[in-house]
This record gives structure tokens, sequence and C-alpha cells, in this order.
């Protein structure tokens, strides 16, 4: 059998496909954090205080839950059509958000959104599949990261000015303009390769038993039953109906002859490893990102805009580390060892900023957070590049909804776990009081999650990326 890493490179014509990929990825992941700020404004608006958190919460939740659909529909009907209906959907979805008359049909409406946002999420990294070969796609890929990295930080702030200006609605019409001209692009340069799947249909009953079980496990790690105590009826049901559904989807895969999640899937190792890294780099670096500017602010005293600007040290550690990691990868088609030191580097991020306290300037803690960066960018874009080339191509899109889902999983439990350890320490009323008290022992179970992941890491097979599309 050839040698995938040895076969020659395919040249292919999409030059405009990087292009249209910035675009969406503007598009999805300022929708991610744009509305944090201006929840207020839209509850002094459409009232629903009670529910407000939804707006958020069923936004990620709805797109957690889709990506496997996606990442399936793509394998089995090609992803062009997939990939352009998503971006379609996403447009009217955003445009109806905007004229939303009340809490209820804004929730709704957001949940239809991240529906598509989870198509346009998988389907944005497997398409890429289809026209750039595996060694050169940390290279090819690694400015989408960077506008992702940049989008999440800068748009709250984007959020308040529109707030402030033109009113809240327009934090959902500014995708209007911006998804037309991701659509465009999309469609001019995403290529019109063929289905590698066999066929088949989706299975139907199988995705509502995951849809179920992703949600309850969701709603059990966010402690948004908790409140009514761990015996409770209300938290028991929860979690019964959450292992049922899980088991009743395992099953589902293991029997089924089109699962949602093709088995083969899991049982490919690198893949198995490669969403243990998403999770690790979820939970530990994206789960921390809401936090760091409460925790600078608190301990160091600083202004709310300069605590939020000294995430831009994470975002410029991340710049450093894909890039390079994307040449390196591109010219030797080696990535085992990248997962390692990029563990091992948030690891001493981590162990440093456990030592946190009001001695430390601003220069120091940025120095902190952007090693932090540099150690997330050696592999947050590897290992799902590293997931793709290893699954066959009838299973691209499973494989990279997968190591997405994971990844997503890690972020919500990683902010849940994080947001109840700091809670544990404040006041009731704020937050970042007792904050520091709280630092070294975060920080210090953080740098355990990625030496965990270092050690994962390990269990990765030394083979090189194939220099071929397909």
């Amino acid at each position: 059998m050839l040698d995938r890493s040895l076969a020659p490179a395919r040249t292919t014509a999409h030059s405009g496909l990087l292009p249209a990929l910035l675009v969406v990825t503007l598009l999805t992941a300022m929708d991610q954090t744009i509305v944090a700020t201006a929840l207020p404004a839209i509850v002094g608006d459409v009232g629903g205080r009670a529910s407000v958190g939804w707006v958020f919460a069923g936004y990620t939740l709805a797109m957690t839950v889709a990506m496997p659909l996606f990442g399936r529909l793509g394998d089995l009907r090609g992803r062009r059509t997939i990939y352009l209906s998503s971006i379609a959907a996403f447009v009217l979805a955003s445009g109806a958000c905007g004229v939303a008359s009340d809490m209820h049909m804004l929730i709704a409406l957001r949940i239809l959104q991240g529906v598509a946002g989870g198509g346009v999420l998988v389907m944005s990294q497997a398409v890429v599949a289809d026209a750039v070969p595996a060694r050169e796609r940390a290279r090819f890929m690694a400015p989408v990261g960077l506008v992702f990295a940049v989008s999440s930080v800068i748009s709250p702030l984007l959020g308040g000015t529109l707030t402030d200006t033109v009113g809240w609605r327009w934090i959902f019409w500014v995708n209007l303009p911006l998804g037309t001209l991701a659509w465009v692009l999309s469609y001019r340069a995403v290529p019109r390769a063929r289905s590698a799947g066999r066929g088949g249909g989706l299975d139907v009953p199988g995705f509502v038993l995951y849809a179920v079980a992703i949600t309850g496990l969701v709603v059990l790690a966010t402690g948004q039953v908790a409140d009514a105590g761990w015996l409770s009826a209300r938290f028991l049901g929860w979690v019964g109906v959450t292992a049922v559904c899980g088991a009743g989807f395992a099953v589902r895969m293991l029997t089924h002859a089109d699962p949602l999640i093709p088995i083969g899937v899991l049982r490919n190792r690198t893949v198995a490893v490669a969403s243990c890294l998403g999770f690790v780099n979820g939970a530990a670096v994206f789960g921390l990102v809401g936090y760091l500017p409460t925790v600078v602010q608190s301990v160091l005293g600083l202004r709310p805009t300069m605590s939020g600007a000294i995430l831009l040290a994470l975002v410029l550690g991340m710049m450093v580390s894909t890039v390079t990691t994307g040449r390196w990868t591109s010219r030797t088609g080696h990535y085992r060892r990248l997962p390692l030191i990029g563990c091992l580097l948030g690891a001493g991020a981590m162990s440093w900023l456990a030592t946190l306290d009001q001695s430390w300037g601003i220069g120091r803690a940025a120095a902190a957070i952007a090693l932090l960066g540099l150690g997330a960018g050696f592999f947050m874009q590897v290992i799902t590049i590293a997931a793709q080339d290893a699954a066959p191509p009838e299973h691209v899109g499973s494989s990279t909804s997968t190591v997405s889902l994971v990844r997503e999983l890690g972020v919500t439990i990683g902010a849940a776990s994080l947001g109840a350890a700091f809670a544990a320490h404040g006041t009731a009323n704020d937050l970042g009081a007792g904050v520091e008290t709280a630092v070294p022992a975060v920080f210090t179970a953080l740098m355990l999650v990625l030496l965990g992941g270092a050690a994962v890491s390990l269990a990765l097979p030394d083979r090189r990326l194939s220099a071929h599309v397909g």
C-alpha cells in the first residue's frame, strides 16, 4: 500500500478558500461572546430577566449538539452543500434575532442560530480537507485560528459599542453583510468534492438520544439543577435521563448500520487521543479565558478595560506558536511532539500563575498569560488535522466533529468548574472577592490537567501527515 505521507501533493486551485474561511470564522466567533455586553440592554427592551442566561447558553448548547449531525451529513451527502446551507441558515437566523419581540422568541432564534453555527464551525474545518493536503493544513489554517482568537476577545467590546450607539439589535444585524460576503466567497471557493461515503441514511433516533444526553450532561456540568439539592428528584431525574439516553446512544453506535458517530471513528487511536487533547485545551485554557480578566482585575486592582486588554497577550502567544507549528508541519510532516510541548508550556504557565499576588506587575501577568497562549497554539489546530488525516475519507467529517464536540464540552465543563471554584471563595454579590485566595488551588489544578494532557499525547502514533489531498 502506498504510504500517504510520501504521496505527491495535489495542486489546488482554491486560492479564494482562505479569505472565505476568514470571513466565516469572524462571523461565527463573534456570535459566541458578542451578546455578553448587550444583555442588560436586551432585558431592558424585551424583558425576561430570569431567562436571560439562555441567550448565551442556548446558542452554545445548540452549536455543540449540532456538530456531529453536520459532520455525518457532510460525510453522507457532501460537504459543500451542507456548508453553504449552514451559512445561509446562520445569516437568516441572525436577521431574525434582531427583530425578536420578547425573550422567549430571542432564545428560540438563538438556538436556531446555534444549530446553524455548529454546521458552519465543523464544515469550515472539514471542507479544507477536500482542498488542502494535511501537511499544508496547519500553515493554511493558522490565520483562521488567529481570527477566531482575536474575534473572541474583541467581540464583547464590539457588542458594547454597537449597543451604546445604534442599539443591541445591530449585534445580530451586523451578520447580514458579513454573512452574505461569506456565502459568496464560499460559493466560489469551496471545492465541489464528491462525498467519499457509501451513502445511507441519518440515524435520527440516535441523534435524539445523543442530543438529550449532551443537553443533560451540560445542564449537570454547569450546576443549573444543583441548587435543588444533590438528592432532589429534579437533580436525580436529570442524572437518570442523561445516563439512559447516553447508554441508548452508545448501543445505537454499536448496532446501527449508519450511526451518528461511526464506531470506527472512536476506535481510531489518533482521533481518540486528539479528542482527549481537545478536551484538555478546552477545559484548561478556553474555559479559563472568561475568568482571566476578573482574576487580574481582582488581584492586581486593574481597571476593567485594562484587565480585558490583557487577553491580547494570550492571542499574541497563540499567534507565535500557530504560525511556527504551521511552518514546521508543512516542511516536515511531523506533529507528534507538538501537543506534548504545548501541554508542558501550558502547565509551566499555570504553575507560574499559581503564584499570582499583589506584588505582580501587569508586565509579569501578561508574560505568564502569553506563555499560556504559546502552549495552547502548539496543538490547538494540529490535533484536528491529525484526526482528519488518520481517518478514512468517508469519516473526515465525523472525525472533525468529534474532536470539536469534545473540545466544546471541555470549555463548558471547565468554565462551569472554574466558576464554581471562584464563587466558593467570593461573596454572594461579588465574584471578585476572595479570588486571590482561590488562585493557587485553581491554577495548580489546571496545571495538573495540562500535565495529564502531556501524558496522553505520548499515545499519539509516530507518523507523518500526508502530502496529498484525500
